[in-house]
């Protein structure tokens, strides 16, 4: 049987950002990924369906900058 809604993966753009955890509200990170895709689709030509947009949050214990822990910054 042939399954009509299966996505071509071979034809997609990826984003993928890596924000801290708990610093952007479901809304602010819902905003991001529409935008982002409106502005891959714009700017690429594609279609928003070929637009893969992740957000991969990181516990602030697990990143660093300049060497010091997020968790001991300021």
């Amino acid at each position: 049987m042939r399954n009509e809604h299966r996505v071509d993966v071979t034809n997609r753009v990826s984003i993928e950002i890596h924000p801290i955890e708990g610093k952007h509200s479901i809304a602010e990170k819902s905003d991001f990924m529409k935008r982002a895709t409106e502005a891959v689709v714009r700017i690429l030509g594609c279609s928003a369906e070929e637009v893969i947009v992740r957000i991969v949050e990181d516990k602030p214990e697990n990143v660093s900058r300049a060497g010091i822990p997020f968790t001991r910054r300021k």
